[in-house]
């Protein structure tokens, strides 16, 4: 019963971060579409170096948020969240400094010709962008706060609304020929709305009332001091993770143009799977603190245990679908013009079967955020130094298009050196070896399942010609052999029976 009820919550949580990140999808395929390539690069470049900062000036409040606000009584609750609310309002302000001040200069070593000849300097692009940065990291807090005070459907609901914004910030661009600096100020004013109503409902889910903030406040500097020091490590972990996910794309910005840079960041597709981690984590880590923090180590093994056979069921089949069928995807996806992206992408893919789990929450939740820190530095030293290595050789040898795959590759082989590393870790701390931590059985006996799923997909598809029908078909294809092989097999039915009963909101 406690198992369906997180997953009915991840399943909500993920159902809003899937709508926030196919609008960011969506963004792309419109503008891609509206500006030249150097304009469009320009744009993916203010976007990655905005979004880059954002979760060192977070401070890891957020996160530290899930893990403080089960064990405090409902005053102390808003008390928190009105600290984290306050904290990290002065941290946007912050974070809007440090981007006008340094950012065109940080800039300015990566985008050598911003503007593909329209006159604009780079800071004239970075500018109106600076309130898009300062509402991510003022608001930061919103999501923690809703899913902690049992309101993930109101979250869901602000997510979906932030994307549709999105989508008509887009929409009204491409269509009005609006330039590049107006579509970002535009953004910005939808991600300032969203911080605005987030607040609100914030307020409303945790029952904050004004009169609480001067004694909330005032009263409370050893609550907060506890909230930042257990939060600090988390920011350094997040800001260096952040520096991880973007190396591969700071590296392919300075050794390329603009436009190069924008055909590589569309192809580095982060595919919506994450999001189910993400909404896990946001889900489990309560769980984790509160479980580990009575000693029930087994309890968590297997709560981590199921949660990584759950996702499995849904990770590992997508990978090999859109392995299988990328061209497809990308033609469909994206104009012509950005046909080498397709290489980086299915690059990025083979990452993707490592989604299956969660590592660094977990040990968050445990309260051993310092060895997901040194997994994470290592990770960014080795995707640094691989990235750059690669380019050297690849350069000269294939071309351009060549190179622009070494830092892809880069990222795919240190994530996988960075999981084997955390998965160590985790192993030591639960008293797991690595047979009895992971569900292995379950993991091949999906990769099997997806693989013959896979190539009877393939099969069937192959002889349509229209790139949409063809996806059509083979996902169609591919949706029905798995369904058929999974219901050969009672463990993995009853499995998704009851995903399916929780996301549908029965049984929870």
């Amino acid at each position: 019963m406690a198992q369906a009820g997180v997953t009915r919550r991840v399943f909500i949580v993920a159902v809003g971060r899937t709508a926030s990140t196919a609008s960011v999808f969506i963004v792309y395929a419109i503008l891609a579409r509206t500006w030249p390539g150097e304009q469009f690069g320009v744009f993916t470049a203010v976007w990655v170096l905005g979004n880059t900062l954002v979760p060192f000036f977070l401070l890891g409040l957020p996160t530290g948020l899930l893990y403080f606000f089960p064990r405090r009584d409902r005053r102390s609750r808003q008390a928190l969240v009105l600290q984290a609310a306050l904290c990290l309002a002065v941290s946007g302000l912050a974070a809007a400094v440090v981007l006008l001040s340094a950012g065109t200069r940080l800039a300015s070593i990566f985008v050598s010709e911003a503007g593909g000849g329209s006159g604009l300097t780079f800071d004239q692009y970075l500018v109106p962008f600076i309130p898009y940065v300062f509402s991510l990291v003022a608001g930061g807090y919103a999501e923690s706060a809703l899913v902690a005070a049992g309101r993930p459907t109101w979250l869901a609901i602000l997510a979906f609304g932030t994307a549709l914004g999105l989508i008509a910030v887009a929409v009204t661009g491409a269509l009005s020929g609006a330039s590049v600096p107006t579509v970002l100020w535009w953004l910005s004013a939808v991600g300032v709305t969203r911080m605005a109503i987030s607040y609100v409902l914030v307020w409303r889910a945790v029952g904050v009332k004004i009169p609480l903030l001067p004694r909330g406040l005032g009263g409370s500097a050893t609550a907060v001091a506890e909230l930042v020091r257990y939060s600090l490590p988390i920011a350094a972990n997040d800001g260096v993770g952040s520096l991880s996910r973007a190396v591969d794309r700071l590296v392919v910005l300075y050794f390329f143009s603009a436009e190069t840079f924008g055909v590589y960041h569309v192809g580095a597709i982060e595919v919506p799977i994450s999001l189910l981690l993400a909404a896990s984590t946001t889900v489990l880590i309560p769980e984790v603190s509160r479980l580990y923090g009575e000693g029930r180590g087994d309890a968590v093994a297997a709560l981590w245990k199921g949660a990584v056979g759950r996702l499995a069921l849904v990770t590992v089949p997508l990978f090999f679908f859109l392995f299988a069928f990328a061209g497809v995807i990308i033609g469909l996806y994206l104009p012509q013009t950005f046909a080498r992206s397709e290489l980086v992408f299915r690059v990025f893919l083979l990452a993707l079967p490592l989604r299956c789990a969660v590592y660094n929450p977990l040990l968050v939740g445990m309260g051993k955020a310092r060895w997901a820190l040194w997994g994470a530095l290592g990770d960014l030293g080795l995707n640094l130094i691989l990235s750059v290595l690669f380019v050297q050789l690849l350069l000269p040898r294939g071309g351009e298009d060549w190179a622009m795959l070494g830092p892809a590759a880069a990222t795919v082989l240190s994530t996988y050196l960075q999981v084997a590393f955390l998965l160590i870790v985790i192993g030591r701390h639960l008293r797991r070896n690595l047979w009895e931590l992971l569900p292995w059985a379950r993991l091949l006996r999906v990769s099997a399942a997806s693989t013959l799923a896979g190539i009877t997909a393939l099969a069937a598809a192959s002889p349509v010609a229209p790139p949409s029908l063809k996806l059509a078909v083979g996902a169609l294809v591919f949706a029905s052999a798995l369904t058929g092989l999974y219901w050969l097999c009672p463990q993995d039915r009853e499995e998704v029976r009851v995903m399916l009963r929780s996301a549908l909101g029965r049984g929870a």
